[in-house]
């Protein structure tokens, strides 16, 4: 099917193109606004970023292969997994002044299923964690902090809830144990977090995605519909004609038999030429009249028309007329 019969077609059904229109139309502002209140699904969060240095007692930015800094990295791993569920997450949330369940935690870290995802809400708190890995893919001593909450301030106030969290619980950890201040493991914030402002929800483009998307299946489905009515209607003409001919042929055939049958039994037995019938006097009298009507006799009498004579004969015969 080219294009021109393609807007042939969608022309003559334009009040069914309008229609998918209209409903195209709906489809993208339902993915934009929340019907039939028409609120925003779109929303303003406060986000901060913020990264955590995993160290040894005697720093490794400083001094040349310190003890225990080839295991920075899968130490680091484990802390981001522990920052998002149990104990350390706890005193996060305490820091934040937050309960443990309004604090939702999601970590890249862990190998294995973590948490669930958090809701998308526009008055979460939520906690992303994940380790970063140099060029060949071997994990760095650092971990960086993805946190969201309903404004900036509160973003900010999370993510350095979130560092010192994670040092409250190291230090009691090592004070329970009693391990010394030269053997524990040092973490540090690498600056300031940086918060800032993000809107979420679907965005405008993905509404004009939908727009085109539907606009398009409606079409389809209209064109799809108009050819399969035509396939129909052109099969029913097919059937219908093969019918009529088959139903010709039978009775044409029927008919040269019968009058095969009736000359051949013409041709065996001629009809005898019926008897005379006795009646009344007055009935063969009636017969035997003459008909009057010539128009009802079958040989008609010939109409003879006298020949011209000839200007010879006419001059032979004029002295013999003077004569007499």
């Amino acid at each position: 099917m080219d294009t021109v019969t393609i807007l042939r077609d969608l022309w003559r059904r334009r009040l069914l193109v309008v229609a998918v229109y209209l409903i195209a139309l709906l489809a993208g502002t339902a993915v934009v606004y929340k019907l039939p209140t028409l609120e925003s699904r779109k929303y303003e969060v406060g986000v901060a970023t913020a990264k955590i240095l995993v160290d040894t007692p005697s720093s490794q930015v400083v001094e040349v292969a310190p003890k225990g800094s080839d295991s920075l990295g899968v130490r680091a791993n484990l802390l981001a997994s522990l920052m998002v569920d149990g104990v350390v997450k706890s005193a996060i949330a305490q820091r934040a002044g937050l309960s443990p369940n309004q604090l939702a935690g999601v970590t890249d870290a862990a190998t294995e299923p973590g948490p669930p995802a958090p809701p998308a809400r526009r008055d979460a708190f939520v906690l992303k964690t994940q380790v970063l890995t140099n060029t060949t893919g071997d994990q760095l001593p650092i971990i960086q902090l993805d946190v969201q909450a309903p404004d900036r301030t509160d973003a900010a106030k999370l993510a350095n809830a979130a560092i010192a969290g994670l040092r409250d619980y190291l230090d009691s950890k090592a004070a329970l144990q009693q391990i010394p201040n030269a053997d524990r493991l040092q973490v540090t914030g690498l600056g300031a977090p940086v918060a800032t402002v993000a809107v979420r929800g679907p965005s405008n483009v993905l509404a004009i995605v939908v727009v085109v998307f539907v606009f398009a299946l409606g079409c389809a489905c209209i064109l799809a519909a108009l050819a399969l009515s035509r396939g129909w209607r052109a099969a029913s003409d097919r059937e219908r004609l093969a019918v009529d001919d088959l139903l010709f042929d039978d009775g044409a055939g029927a008919e040269d038999a019968a009058g095969l049958v009736v000359e051949d039994e013409e041709a065996e037995a001629e009809p005898e030429p019926p008897a005379p019938k006795r009646g009344s006097r007055r009935a063969s009298r009636r017969d035997e009249r003459p008909v009057d009507n010539w128009l009802a006799v079958s040989t008609r009498p010939a109409l003879v028309i006298p020949s011209r004579p000839s200007d010879d004969a006419i001059d032979d015969d004029a002295p013999q007329a003077k004569s007499a």
